[in-house]
C-alpha cells in the first residue's frame, strides 16, 4: 500500500497555495494531495508506492536570497543513504536546483497520509533550529 501525500514546488512564493501557511485543507490544495503518492527508485525504471512524505524548506545563503519550498513523497530504500531516514535542519545539497551550492533549510520527513502540509502542529526541536538558523541569515545580510 502506499501513503498520501501533497506535491507542489514553490520559488520566491511563486506557488502560493504550496507555501508554509498551506494546511492541506485550504480551497485549491487537495488537487495538489497525490492518492496513492508514487515515486522513483534510483537505479530503477517505472513509479513505485511510496512510504513517506517530505517537505522541503531551502534558502539560499545569497544577499538576494531565494526560497525553495517542496513537498513531495519518497520510499525508504533500506539503506543509509535513503532521503527517508531522518529529517534535519542546516546545510542541504540540492543538486537537482543548483549543483554545486549549499542551501540552509530543514527537511521534514513522515510517513502518515498527508503529513507534509504545514510544519507539524507541536513545535519540535527542528522547528525551533530552523527559525534560529533563519534569524540568524537574515540578520547576517
Amino acid at each position: 500500500s502506499s501513503i498520501s501525500c501533497y506535491k507542489c514546488f514553490s520559488i520566491n512564493g511563486s506557488n502560493p497555495l504550496c507555501e508554509d501557511f498551506f494546511q492541506g485543507d485550504m480551497s485549491g490544495t487537495t488537487s495538489l494531495l497525490q492518492t496513492p503518492c508514487l515515486t522513483n527508485l534510483r537505479g530503477r525504471q517505472g513509479l513505485f508506492p511510496a512510504t513517506h512524505c517530505i517537505k522541503l524548506v531551502a534558502y539560499s545563503g545569497e544577499a538576494k536570497s531565494v526560497q525553495y519550498t517542496y513537498r513531495t513523497c519518497s520510499r525508504d530504500e533500506g539503506d543509509d543513504n535513503g532521503i527517508t531516514r531522518t529529517s534535519h535542519c542546516g546545510f542541504i545539497k540540492l543538486d537537482w536546483i543548483h549543483p554545486h551550492r549549499r542551501f540552509r533549510g530543514c527537511l521534514s520527513i513522515c510517513d502518515k497520509d498527508a503529513c507534509n502540509q504545514a510544519y507539524y502542529h507541536s513545535i519540535s526541536i527542528w522547528n525551533i533550529i530552523f527559525c534560529l538558523n533563519l534569524l540568524l541569515l537574515l540578520l547576517c545580510v
